[in-house]
């Protein structure tokens, strides 16, 4: 094995540089078209946009708004609003599971807007895919929604109750409402609205009934393919172009 000599080395650098430029352009354009040369993926996407009633919800803080946000994001990728997009894309002879979900199907939150995203190798696909996700998600949230105020209703029956029944007791004389005779019906009532809510903090349901979201944005049809880690490709490429390049001049031998 011949020994390295860096003056050697150095001349080559100054010599074949062009040589080492060339081959590192060479493996960027490689790189690149092992991208292209793949099936082209479509990207489509829709949007929902969350607002919070402030006037009614009250001054909270930031963490509190960012929780109410994320509860939109869960319920919006619930495993309940996933079974039913598989449901109607089956009905349109579209096969979704689990790991095409996985794969195809995101969402990321800008602001208090979360964009819904899915990508096929097919545009129209893809754009009936993201439409379905959003409608199931709408839906969804609307009914959560509905559910909050009803929480609320319930949380507020719920302390009315036991205040009713607190003054029932130490109160005298009791009010007709909560007299004696009626004790038994509170208990009742008070039992069937505690088992009904499904949160026991009171200004948790507040924030959650003053919650709205709104489809804002439907699925667009796309039409150009997305480049995915088109630019990873292309350095990933010229990364061993210039590595060919070096050890070239390296380990060549003189001439």
């Amino acid at each position: 094995m011949e020994d390295v000599i860096p003056s050697e080395i150095l001349k080559r650098v100054i010599r074949w540089w062009w040589l080492v430029v060339l081959i590192m352009i060479a493996g960027g354009v490689a790189g690149m078209l092992v991208v292209k040369l793949q099936k082209p993926i479509y990207e489509s996407q829709a949007s929902i946009t969350t607002s919070i009633d402030f006037a009614y919800a009250g001054r909270i803080n930031e963490s509190q708004e960012d929780a109410v946000i994320s509860v939109v994001g869960d319920k919006i990728s619930s495993t309940s609003v996933m079974n039913e997009v598989k449901d109607k894309a089956a009905a349109l002879g579209i096969s979704v599971t689990d790991e095409i979900i996985k794969d195809r199907f995101t969402k990321a939150r800008q602001g208090y807007r979360w964009e819904l995203t899915v990508r096929d190798n097919d545009p129209q696909t893809a754009q009936k895919l993201t439409q379905i996700w959003v409608e199931a998600a709408s839906d969804a949230l609307d009914t959560f929604q509905a559910k909050s105020q009803e929480t609320l209703a319930l949380l507020s029956a719920q302390l009315a109750l036991q205040n009713c029944f607190s003054q029932s007791v130490i109160v005298e004389p009791a009010s007709g409402y909560c007299s004696k005779e009626n004790l038994a019906s509170i208990r009742i009532a008070l039992a069937e609205t505690s088992s009904s809510a499904e949160t026991s903090d009171l200004q948790d349901a507040i924030l959650l009934s003053n919650l709205s979201t709104e489809k804002t944005e439907d699925a667009y049809l796309p039409t150009s393919p997305v480049l995915l880690k088109m630019n990873l490709s292309t350095l990933a490429g010229s990364l061993c172009g210039l590595l060919v390049g070096l050890g070239l001049l390296l380990f060549g031998k003189n001439k």
